[in-house]
């Protein structure tokens, strides 16, 4: 399953970090994710192998002394090296094994794992031609051309102004028709700092899509580091396993209908990373139109990293399994919602609506949601206006049972439309129970909690601070009810030096917050995104 790696990542960092938790937290680095998680050692630019694009923090605005290494060998050539993102390349002496960085006033960071593994590098440049080898000096022109040319294992990468704005092929600016495996994935990659372009807002109804034809499915593959446009909606996976969906900035600013920016129905095992969705949908479109769309029977999903805003589609993420015969529609289940930002939604900004944690475990944690819930109610009728939602809707098979975990998160100005169906949380009759810990609730006067109507009995938790919404429910346990005292900044939200949220949490249950500070996983952390 995909998130077997994360919880072991979870497991790892706590082991690590819990000694050091009082001790210049903040400045531990650490890696998030990275785009590729295997690939060739050598066939690449200056020959070389693959790059490696990581993602994290504290990594130190330069390089200097600090090092990089694979399967504890030091990797030699370093493409790039900021604060939060390293690129390097492998060679043919790399081994498959942890990449660690080592920076220097600031520790080592923990591990994430790479295989070095058969394939070959190929690339799409603007002077290319489809007809040459589509080596580093030989490219093709076409990304299209490369998606089909490629198999298991190998990586292609659009170098700096190449754009796919016509017709592939099933409406979509790039079709993907061919499917790699779990372990030898296919790879479609930006090169490092290009600017690559796939689809167009006003083109193609898809940008990248997977059809849903009797040769499929087009599983295993990579997509990572592009711009990609739709129509309607720039990535649509229908039926697919172990994508990995890293770095790329998608929007569809005249999106409507049934579906979403990113639609994902009828797939498992999906990595969903570091993306940006940002002004989806078109005004006063339906209810039905979201940013983020997980349907029909999708599960073991990871969503973590991403930045959703300044959307007018309905909700952030939407979890919903629609059923499109007798035997689909099933509640879902094994979902990992965490360290993202949601901001500036019309309706919800996570909604839960077909969800059954008691078939695999949906965590809710480190993420930053505001300024969601604004209204106006779309034309096709109302909706709820939540930070987070969970409905509780069956449409196939049992109702949802179990808890959900929802922790450390900072939910603020939620329920802007104000109303009976705005408020922080909304939770349905027949949801599953919600335990709620660790949460920071920030409200601006006359906004609530919890909708009107929510099913109280199904919320529980502790440690939780609510304030502006009026008293804290009496559902939660060790509950703070002042002023949290945020401060603002480039990156969002942080405490101040005086917050009461402050080590006002137990137990967090994960090493790091939302950018990546250690957390005392057992005792006291502080309460939200934020330590």
């Amino acid at each position: 399953m995909i998130h077997s790696n994360l919880i072991r990542f979870l497991v790892v960092s706590t082991l690590s970090f819990v000694l050091h938790v009082q001790h210049a937290q903040a400045q531990q680095p650490r890696i998030f994710y990275s785009d590729i998680v295997s690939g060739p050692s050598s066939g690449g630019a200056s020959g070389g192998g693959a790059f490696i694009t990581i993602m994290g923090s504290g990594f130190g605005d330069a390089q200097g002394a600090s090092t990089a290494t694979l399967a504890g060998s030091p990797i030699q050539r370093i493409v790039q090296w900021s604060a939060h993102k390293i690129v390097v390349q492998i060679d043919s002496s790399s081994r498959s094994g942890p990449i660690e960085f080592e920076v220097v006033g600031k520790g080592r960071s923990n591990a994430i794992p790479f295989e070095v593994a058969a394939g070959h590098v190929y690339f799409v440049s603007t002077v290319g031609r489809d007809r040459k080898s589509g080596a580093f000096l030989s490219p093709w022109a076409s990304i299209a051309h490369a998606a089909q040319v490629m198999r298991p294992g190998d990586i292609t990468y659009v170098m700096d102004g190449v754009k796919l704005a016509g017709l592939d092929n099933y409406h979509a600016a790039l079709s993907i028709q061919s499917a790699g495996t779990t372990h030898s994935p296919i790879a479609l990659v930006a090169y490092p700092e290009a600017r690559a372009v796939i689809g167009d807002s006003t083109g193609q109804e898809f940008g990248v899509r997977t059809p849903a034809i009797h040769s499929g499915p087009f599983s295993g593959w990579v997509l990572a580091g592009f711009t990609i446009r739709g129509a309607n909606t720039a990535l649509k996976l229908d039926g697919v396993n172990d994508w990995r969906v890293v770095n790329n900035d998608f929007s569809c600013p005249f999106g409507d209908g049934a579906s979403g920016c990113v639609e994902v129905t009828g797939s498992s095992s999906i990595a969903f990373l570091g993306n940006t969705v940002h002004d989806t949908g078109k005004p006063r479109g339906s209810k039905r139109y979201q940013s983020v769309y997980f349907t029909t029977d999708s599960n073991h999903i990871d969503a973590g990293w991403n930045h959703i805003m300044n959307n007018r589609s309905c909700r952030g993420i939407q979890f919903h399994s629609s059923p499109v015969d007798a035997s689909s529609g099933f509640n879902q289940y094994d979902l990992l919602i965490h360290d993202n930002q949601i901001e500036g939604q019309v309706c919800d900004g996570l909604n839960l609506a077909t969800i059954d944690p008691s078939r695999g475990r949906i965590m809710v944690f480190n993420n930053l949601i505001r300024h969601v819930g604004t209204g106006p109610a779309p034309p096709d009728g109302e909706s709820n206006y939540a930070c987070i939602s969970s409905p509780g809707i069956v449409n196939h098979g049992p109702a949802g049972s179990g808890t959900v975990e929802i922790f450390n998160n900072t939910l603020s100005d939620c329920g802007k439309h104000r109303g009976p169906s705005a408020g922080a949380f909304s939770v349905g009759i027949h949801s599953p129970e919600l335990m709620l810990k660790n949460n920071l609730i920030d409200q601006a006067e006359g906004e609530a909690y919890f909708t009107s109507g929510t099913a109280m009995d199904h919320v529980n938790g502790s440690n939780n601070l609510w304030f502006g919404g009026g008293p804290a429910p009496q559902q939660t346990d060790h509950n703070l009810t002042k002023n949290p005292d945020l401060s603002q900044d480039e990156n969002g939200f942080a405490l101040s030096a005086s917050s009461p949220a402050k080590h006002a949490g137990y137990d967090c249950g994960v090493a790091y917050d939302l950018r990546g500070a250690s957390r005392a996983v057992i005792g006291k952390c502080s309460v939200g995104a934020f330590e």
